[in-house]
């Protein structure tokens, strides 16, 4: 094997490498957000006085809002990806 070939091998293991390293810091970070969420979440609780059936139906609504707003988030993506198909596919026509 030519050195050039051996040396863009060795990059696309290091790139590799550096993903997996970033999806871990990723993971990690989003973790950390989660704990201090709910830490957050506790405190907030603690310094209301509120039953724990009316705290968790508030943590019900929280889960369901949440959910909404991922899918509206998906769908004004896919909405996105969509339009930019299309287009990129007229440009090529046009070409």
């Amino acid at each position: 094997m030519n050195k050039r070939y051996r040396k863009n091998i060795e990059k696309q293991k290091d790139i590799q490498e550096k993903i997996e390293e970033l999806k871990l810091k990723q993971e990690m970070l989003k973790e950390e957000q989660e704990e201090m969420e709910n830490t957050h979440v506790l405190k907030e609780y603690r310094s209301t006085d509120i039953s724990i059936d009316e705290f968790l139906e508030m943590m019900r609504n929280y889960k369901k809002e949440e959910k909404q707003e991922k899918r509206k988030l998906q769908e004004m993506t896919h909405t996105q990806n969509h339009n930019n198909m299309e287009e990129n596919h007229e440009n090529q026509i046009e070409k």
